[in-house]
């Protein structure tokens, strides 16, 4: 397994939107957490299924910009705050 160098992590970078993926996934399941917002609820606060959100939650996911703002929205927080590659 190759470690992502800072090169690839700029928009051009091959690895940018995997990077963005994880980084919102990771994002999404911390501020979850912290909320005491279980999956199931939070699916549907959001208008989602649960598999869905495994695979936001998980990176594995590459959501539209309406569903990352639904999901900013619930949480109560910006979609640059979800999407931010370290917070």
């Amino acid at each position: 397994m190759s470690s992502i160098d800072s090169h690839s992590l700029t928009p051009e970078g091959p690895a940018y939107g995997s990077a963005l993926a994880v980084a919102l996934g990771h994002n999404v399941s911390r501020l979850r957490i912290e909320q005491n917002i279980s999956k199931q609820t939070f699916a549907l606060m959001v208008g989602i299924g649960r598999p869905l959100l495994n695979r936001i939650e998980n990176g594995t996911a590459d959501p539209r910009l309406s569903l990352i703002i639904r999901l900013a929205d619930a949480l109560s927080v910006t979609p640059e705050d979800l999407l931010a590659l370290s917070l």
